[in-house]
């Protein structure tokens, strides 16, 4: 009995002090997940379409090439890492360094698709693109919004 009692109050006294430490962390993560609450480096359609509106956007697609083929948004590269990334890039390279300096928006088949962060990260390590986010809600959204087929 005693050994149970003892379990009984570590578990307490652990949970008592992650619970101090959750509450008073300055830059504590949500306890639930909010699935209208934007991931680090996400963009919605809704900002983009402003960024469209001052300007030039350059858009990603993430996608396969067969999908790209099928319908893009209109002036999108494709660039994925499925196929060969380096092929892709080589030839498109020298007008995506011309841009830097515009917003770079990456989508890709849906919003659990993780092609797109992967390529957005390649776009920052190999092109030194700086401004490269990811469209929440991939092409479902760009479809609902009748800019892709």
């Amino acid at each position: 009995m005693r050994i149970f009692l003892q379990c009984v109050l570590i578990a307490v006294l652990t949970t008592t002090a992650t619970l101090c430490i959750y509450f008073f962390h300055p830059n504590r993560p949500p306890l639930y997940f909010d699935p209208a609450r934007l991931a680090e480096g996400e963009v919605e359609l809704d900002e983009v379409l402003k960024w469209v509106g001052k300007g030039e956007v350059v858009w990603i697609d993430a996608r396969p090439g067969a999908k790209y083929a099928e319908g893009h948004v209109e002036g999108a590269f494709l660039l994925n890492e499925r196929e060969d990334f380096n092929a892709l890039l080589l030839p498109i390279y020298a007008e995506l360094a011309n841009r830097a300096d515009l917003p770079f928006v990456v989508y890709c088949g849906s919003d659990l698709c993780a092609a797109s962060a992967r390529v957005a990260d390649l776009l920052r390590d190999r092109v030194g693109i700086a401004e490269v986010f990811v469209l929440k809600g991939g092409s479902k959204i760009l479809r609902d919004a009748g800019m892709l087929p």
